[in-house]
C-alpha cells in the first residue's frame, strides 16, 4: 500500500483516538479515548474512557535518574527510547481490551520527556534549543497496529519557539467563556497556566511554564517523610511558612522572565532542590514542606500580577493537576487572590473533560489536528507531530 493510500484512509469527518503520556511527575502512563470532530476553533471533542496505568517501579527509577544530567547515561536514554514506547504499547493494548472500542483511528503520544532545554545556546554557527521525548512512535504503531503520532514539540523549535506549554490550546478550545475572564492553572511536576480573557481570540491567549509545581514538593516529601508525595497538603498543614526564607528563592531569574516561556526538571533539578534544603537547617520537616508549598503558590502570584493582571481581572482561576488535590495548596491560593473565584476544574458546572483525562484529551486533539493539515501551535503555522505508520 502506498503512502497516499494510506493518507486516504484516515476518516475526516469524525475520529477516534487515543492520546497517552507520562508527564513530569512519572506517577502514570495517562490514556484517553476520545471521539473528535471538526478542527481548530470547531473541534468537538467527547471523552469516551480513561485510565491510568501504574509505571513498574524499576521502569520509574531509570526515568528519574535519566532526567538528570548527572546520573544519565547515553546506553540507558537509548533504552529509554524503546523501553517508554514498550510500556505505552502494553498500557494501550491493555486498555483496548478493557474498553473494547469499536473503532480507533490513530494514537497520539506524548512519550516522556527527559529533558526541555529552550535557552538557545551558540555551538559553532547555530544557536540550538532542545527538547527530548522518549518513546518512539514507530514501536508504538507495531505493537497495536494502529498509526501513531509523536514528538509534537520540536516543529516549532525551527521557528525559535519553546515547543511548550502545548495545553494552552485545548484550553483556548474548551475553556473560552463568553463573558468571563480564565486563568486555567495546572499545577503538575510543573506548574502552567493559560489565560483567557472573555471571547478571547488565539492571538489574545497568555500562556507559559510558571516554574515548580509539585516536583520540589514531592522531593521534600520522599526525603524528609518517606512519602512519594504530600497527601491532601497534609504535612504543609502542620508547618509555617518561613517568608524570608522563600523571599530569597522567589529571587530564581526564570520568575521574572517575560512570557511564553517554559521550564522542566532541566532547572528544577535535584541539585537545585538540594541547594533550597540547605537553607532550611533550622526549620522542622514540616515548615520545610510548608515553606515550598508557598513557594509554588507564590511564585505563581508573582508572575500572575506581573504578566496577567496589567491586561486583564481574573473571575475565575479553575486549577487542575495534582496540585487541586493539595487542600493546603489551594487555601494558599484563595488567599493570594481573594477577589477571584478560585475553584476545581472539576468542580465546574460547564467542566468538559474531567481534570485528571486533560493531558491525554490534549494530545488527542493535537493528534487531530495533524492529520487534519491544521496548526496546533499557538505562535506559530507548524504542524505538531510525526507521523509512524502500522505495518
Amino acid at each position: 500500500m502506498t503512502l497516499a493510500q494510506r493518507l486516504a484512509q484516515i476518516p475526516t469527518d469524525e475520529r477516534f483516538g487515543i492520546g497517552i503520556l507520562s508527564g513530569t511527575s512519572v506517577d502514570g502512563i495517562d490514556i484517553g479515548l476520545t471521539r473528535l470532530s471538526g478542527s481548530c476553533e470547531t473541534t468537538a471533542v467527547e471523552l469516551l474512557a480513561f485510565h491510568t496505568y501504574p509505571i513498574p517501579k524499576h521502569s520509574r527509577s531509570l526515568i528519574l535518574k535519566n532526567c538528570n544530567a548527572t546520573t544519565a547515561t547515553l546506553p540507558e536514554l537509548s533504552q529509554l527510547n524503546v523501553l517508554i514506547a514498550e510500556l505505552f504499547a502494553d498500557c494501550i493494548l491493555r486498555f483496548l481490551k478493557q474498553h473494547r472500542p469499536k473503532r480507533v483511528d490513530f494514537i497520539a503520544s506524548h512519550g516522556q520527556t527527559l529533558w526541555h532545554n529552550p535557552q538557545r545556546q551558540r555551538i559553532g554557527k547555530f544557536r540550538i534549543g532542545s527538547t527530548f521525548q522518549v518513546g518512539d512512535g514507530a514501536i508504538i504503531a507495531h505493537r497495536t497496529r494502529i498509526l501513531t503520532i509523536s514528538n509534537f514539540r520540536t516543529a516549532e523549535f525551527a521557528f525559535g519557539k519553546d515547543g511548550a506549554p502545548l495545553a494552552p490550546y485545548l484550553d483556548f478550545l474548551l475553556f473560552r467563556h463568553p463573558k468571563k475572564n480564565r486563568v486555567l492553572l495546572n499545577i503538575g511536576g510543573i506548574s502552567n497556566l493559560t489565560a483567557l480573557k472573555a471571547n478571547a481570540k488565539k492571538e489574545d491567549v497568555i500562556y507559559f511554564d510558571a516554574g515548580a509545581g509539585n516536583v520540589l514538593i514531592d522531593k521534600a516529601s520522599q526525603r524528609l517523610f518517606g512519602k512519594p508525595f504530600d497527601r491532601e497538603g497534609k504535612f504543609a498543614a502542620k508547618g509555617q511558612v518561613h517568608q524570608r526564607l522563600l523571599d530569597e528563592w522567589l529571587k530564581e531569574p526564570f520568575y521574572r522572565k517575560k512570557p511564553p516561556k517554559s521550564t522542566g526538571r532541566e532547572l528544577f533539578t535535584d541539585a537545585y532542590f538540594e541547594r533550597l534544603l540547605a537553607d532550611t537547617h533550622a526549620l522542622s520537616p514540616n515548615d520545610v514542606i510548608a515553606t515550598l508549598t508557598a513557594l509554588t503558590v507564590q511564585s505563581l502570584a508573582v508572575q500572575i500580577r506581573k504578566f496577567v493582571l496589567p491586561t486583564m481581572t481574573i473571575d475565575e482561576l479553575i486549577v487542575s493537576g495534582g496540585g487541586a488535590k493539595n487542600n493546603t495548596l489551594m487555601q494558599m491560593l484563595e488567599s493570594m487572590f481573594p477577589q477571584t473565584h478560585v475553584i476545581k476544574q472539576d468542580d465546574l458546572l460547564e467542566n468538559p473533560i474531567p481534570a485528571k483525562a486533560k493531558e491525554a484529551v490534549l494530545f488527542a486533539v493535537l493528534g487531530n489536528e495533524l492529520l487534519s493539515g491544521k496548526s496546533a501551535s499557538m505562535q506559530t503555522p507548524a504542524l505538531l507531530g510525526t507521523l509512524a505508520f502500522p505495518p
